[in-house]
């Protein structure tokens, strides 16, 4: 399995999805949903643990720092304190 190759497809994706449906929904679907379960993944796998740092790096190249914290401040407290756990790693 090429971990690399992964996050930099849903990467691009969500550029996809930015221009399609907007940065709302390219956001739950890269940070919410494809970070999220690349961490949990990385929890349990040396090879997504060390992708792990350019999947966050990814997003934060992807999304400016106020749409991330404006997406955060959308969530659930338990998931936005994950997700920023996450991204602040």
């Amino acid at each position: 399995m090429n971990v690399h190759r992964i996050w930099i497809e849903q990467s691009e994706a969500s550029w996809t999805i930015r221009d399609r449906f907007g940065v709302k929904s390219a956001l739950g679907y890269l940070v919410g949903e494809k970070l999220m379960n690349f961490a949990e993944a990385a929890d349990r796998h040396p090879e997504f643990a060390a992708g792990l740092p350019h999947f966050q790096a990814a997003a934060w190249n992807a999304f400016n720092p106020y749409e991330l914290s404006g997406y955060l401040t959308t969530l659930k407290r338990a998931t936005r304190r994950k997700l920023q756990n996450i991204l602040l790693t």
